[in-house]
C-alpha cells in the first residue's frame, strides 16, 4: 500500500523512454521528459555526500601509537582486526574510539559514522566551532 503511494508521487514511469535513431543508424534512449525530471530534483532536494571529505578526515584527531603511555582499553583496530602496535599513527573519533588511521580514513570515505557505535564523526566540526 505504501509501495503504491510512493509510485503515484512520480508522473513517469523510470522504465519509459523514448527510443530514437541517430546518425549511424542505432537506437538511443532519452529521457521522456526533461521537466519531470527537474521536477523529481526539486522534491529530492540536494545529494549529501556519504562520506566525509579528505580535509575532514585529515583534520580529525591523530597520533603515534606507544603501547606504555597508551591509556584507552581499545588495543586493536576493529576495521582490520589488527593489534595496535608502536608507531603506527591512530585516529581518534568524537566518540573516542582508536583506529588505524588508513583503516578508518578508507571507512570515512564513505561513511559518516563510527565503525564501532555509529556517532557521527563529523560532529568533530560541530563542536570545533
Amino acid at each position: 500500500m505504501v509501495f503504491l503511494n510512493l509510485l503515484a508521487m512520480f508522473p513517469l514511469s523510470p522504465y519509459a523512454e523514448a527510443r530514437t535513431t541517430n546518425d549511424e543508424g542505432t537506437d538511443s534512449t532519452e529521457p521522456e521528459n526533461y521537466e519531470a525530471l527537474l521536477s523529481l530534483a526539486e522534491r529530492l532536494g540536494e545529494a549529501k555526500p556519504r562520506g566525509l571529505a579528505r580535509h575532514e578526515i585529515d583534520a580529525l584527531p591523530s597520533y603515534k601509537f606507544a603501547a606504555a603511555t597508551h591509556r584507552g582499553e581499545q588495543t586493536s583496530c576493529v576495521v582490520c582486526m589488527c593489534e595496535f602496535e608502536s608507531r603506527q599513527t591512530l585516529r581518534v573519533l568524537p566518540c573516542a574510539h582508536e583506529f588505524h588511521a588508513k583503516c578508518v580514513d578508507k571507512w570515512l570515505r564513505s561513511n559518516r559514522t563510527c565503525p564501532i557505535c555509529r556517532g557521527n564523526a563529523s560532529e568533530y566540526f560541530n563542536n570545533a566551532e
